[in-house]
């Protein structure tokens, strides 16, 4: 049985696992620990049934309990020495201060040196945010140097009967300075079983960010084999760090990675660089990816952003890491950003450049690089009268292709009479574009070097609210009715002869109807005469304003056949747009359905529609059921689910399913353990390229945390992020 499969059993099967609940168990000593007292108290206060001596030597015998300041000493039989300040313990005791209680058969406190020796010692060690229980042959606790040591020692932050994980030691010293543990001869053990041993280990004693070593991750793929991640973090100041990992794969060989963050009062940023000297793989001899991040605010009006990224070859995305910022999947980007307010606007200054990563796509398709591109634009606003203006400058280039100038401005004036009942209104605006096109290696197919273009559009946009108030299933209701009329004019002009910069069609959507231009981008205004008509109507309860159901209505009323396409010389001559409806319906507390569908009417077919169920008790229990489908491209059905089984345990669901080809094309399947003292996950993903592709590729990824030692990793969890809306990682891979 693979591995995937291994794990969807794991899944199916761990519903039936007895429930648990989160509830740290109180170690017995942890209570001697909040007993208080001043710090700064010296005198030495001792209480017992029976005592005798003299001012040199007392012999306490009988629940003895010894206090100086806020510790606390208990034990059935007590000496203790006025001259020297210093008590011993034959039969055992328990000694406590605020952070430490130790229980030991023997033992020995200097009041004066502030200090305690145990054997055979047990000890409960109280965390900020983390405690730590262990047993120990010796222990050695010196309060005015703030240091613990111990031999023969074991230590975790588990209960301490039946301890998950623990650390076993021949010598342990703790630096409550520092915040660090140093063990010499250790061996961790998950349960009784050693898993790996270190001569020498220094570790984080608290949560706070330490450098050391963190705990490794272990995945398997097809494209890389069995592989595991070796972190070591670096706290290089309290707004600075860098993590270096040893990432071993068997079928691509040993990389190493690097990646430094800073963060500043005006700036943050980071810094990462992958290297593989030699893949087994590939016949390329180095493979390396390098990615910066920057930003820089001067102040509240201003700042700047700055992405740079790039990858040794085409296929480094696809056969190493998926850890980077992707355009459409096909492209890298990079681009330098200036933001600013001028206070009579807004401006951006912009250079943008794209690297391809996929092998099946061509470098001409490549987006064009604006290198560069600045933006204007403002509102005004005075009384019922709206002034917009933006304008662009930009150049393209594309290697094959050279270069080419873009200016363009679209300025508005619009005037909306607004009240309780609905608004009206009116807006007029001119769109204008200039391109140079001498420098294109091309320019021989265009007939001018420059092109001018000046379009006008106007619009009127009305909308009316009708309320009226319902009863129904003893329940008062408000139910409102929104129609709206949306009329679009801009004249015909040829614009075939411009080159496709950055235009593409608009998406289909319920805004779609109300767009002032068909085309996103600069290169194309479409012409347009038409008239959108629209209707909504809300349900809403009287008694807490939520909204239960929403329906919506609405198509386009063509005056005329739209000339101006993107591509090519079709004439779309359809009188009427597809039929646009949208509902929402709220069925309960947890149940929710939304769709939105685009219908034919003169082919009476479908041509889009989404249709999406949710079931969500909180933001660990939630499933959602969906249906996306696109004429000519795509038909999937999704199912996506979170579902806490109780405070330990967690799965995590997702499936793609085309229904054109009839196969799962996308799976991922997971557990994740939390509790107490340690946490870990289980991923595993099948997948395919494309859904015609008949080879699946497999990858496991398994991520833990020993809480108290090291931080869980992020691969899996970033792609949790990204392949299940709503899924929320934990609180040990939140990052700084």
């Amino acid at each position: 049985m693979s591995p995937y499969r291994t794990l969807c059993l794991l899944a199916l099967l761990l519903p039936i696992l007895p429930a648990h609940t989160l509830q740290c168990v109180a170690d017995p000593l942890a209570v001697f620990t909040k007993l208080g007292g001043d710090p700064d108290d010296k005198q030495v206060h001792i209480h017992a049934d029976n005592s005798e001596g003299d001012y040199a030597l007392a012999q306490f015998d009988g629940s003895v309990e010894m206090q100086q300041g806020d510790k606390h000493l208990f034990a059935p039989q007590l000496t203790y020495r006025h001259e020297d300040g210093r008590a011993e313990l034959k039969r055992g005791g328990i000694l406590s201060n605020s952070q430490v209680a130790v229980e030991g058969n023997k033992g020995r406190y200097d009041s004066e040196a502030e200090t305690a020796t145990f054997e055979e010692a047990e000890y409960y060690i109280r965390g900020k945010q983390q405690s730590a229980v262990g047993a120990a042959q010796n222990a050695r606790f010196d309060r005015k140097n703030n240091r613990d040591d111990f031999d023969n020692v074991t230590w975790t932050t588990c209960t301490r009967l039946h301890p998950a994980w623990h650390l076993r030691a021949r010598t342990l010293m703790l630096d409550h300075n520092r915040e660090r543990g140093i063990a010499h001869d250790m061996t961790l053990r998950i349960g009784k079983v050693p898993v790996f041993y270190l001569p020498y280990f220094s570790f984080p004693i608290t949560s706070a960010r330490q450098s050391g070593f963190l705990i490794p991750s272990l995945g398997s793929s097809e494209a890389r084999g069995l592989e595991a991640s070796i972190p070591y973090y670096w706290n290089i100041a309290p707004n600075q760090d860098a993590t270096f990992t040893l990432r071993p794969m068997t079928k691509r060989g040993l990389m190493a990675e690097g990646e430094y963050r800073f963060l500043g009062e005006k700036q943050e940023g980071t810094l990462y660089a992958s290297l593989l000297p030699h893949d087994r793989q590939n016949s390329k001899h180095m493979r390396w990816s390098w990615r910066g991040t920057h930003q820089y605010r001067f102040n509240e009006e201003w700042h700047t952003d700055l992405l740079h990224q790039r990858v040794s070859d085409v296929d480094y995305v696809e056969d190493l890491t998926t850890d980077f910022g992707l355009y459409d999947d096909w492209y890298l980007e990079r681009h330098a950003t200036l933001y600013g307010d001028t206070g009579y606007g807004n401006i951006m200054l912009r250079g943008q450049k794209y690297q391809r990563i996929d092998s099946n796509v061509s470098e001409k398709d490549k987006p064009y690089a604006r290198l560069p591109q600045l933006t204007y634009n403002n509102t005004l606003q005075h009384g019922n009268w709206r002034y917009d203006f933006s304008a662009e400058a930009v150049r393209f280039h594309k290697n094959h292709l050279g270069n080419a100038d873009r200016l363009s401005a679209d300025a508005a004036v619009a005037y909306r009479l607004e009240a309780p009942y609905g608004y009206l209104e009116p807006k007029a605006s001119a769109n204008l574009a200039y391109y140079n096109f001498g420098s294109r290696k091309d320019k021989q197919n265009f007939a001018n070097k420059h092109k001018t273009r000046t379009l006008p559009t106007l619009s009127i946009d009305g909308k009316l609210n009708f309320e009226r108030n319902l009863h129904w299933r003893g329940e008062d209701w408000t139910q409102t009715l929104e129609p709206r009329l949306y009329y679009l004019y801009t004249p015909y002009k040829n614009q075939s002869d411009i080159p496709d910069f950055d235009s593409d069609e608009r998406s289909l959507s319920w805004n779609w109807l109300f767009a002032r231009n068909r085309f996103i981008g600069a290169d194309r205004i479409g012409d347009a005469n038409q008239l959108t008509t629209a209707i909504s109507s809300s349900f809403y309860k009287s008694r807490d304003g939520q909204e239960k159901m929403r329906l919506s209505l609405g198509q386009i009323q063509y005056f005329r056949d739209r000339r101006v396409q993107l591509n090519n010389n079709r004439v779309d001559k359809q009188g009427r747009s597809v039929l646009v409806g949208e509902g929402l319906y709220q069925i309960d507390n947890h149940w929710r359905l939304y769709g939105l569908s685009f219908w034919d009417t003169q082919t009476h077919r479908n041509e889009r529609d989404v249709l999406s169920l949710d079931y969500r008790l909180d933001q660990d229990r939630f499933i959602n059921l969906s249906h996306h489908y696109t004429r000519g491209d795509y038909n999937q059905t999704t199912l996506a689910t979170v579902w806490r089984i109780n405070p330990q345990w967690r799965t995590f669901y997702r499936q793609d399913y085309s229904n054109t080809h009839h196969r799962l094309f996308n799976n991922i399947i997971g557990v994740e353990y939390n509790d107490c003292c340690w946490a870990w996950r289980l991923a595993g993903r099948r997948y395919r390229d494309h859904p015609t592709d008949s080879k699946t590729h497999d990858a496991i990824y398994l991520e833990f945390v020993l809480k108290g030692l090291g931080n869980m990793g992020s691969r899996s969890g970033r792609m949790l992020k990204d392949q299940i809306h709503g899924f929320t990682p934990l609180a040990e891979e939140k990052e700084f």
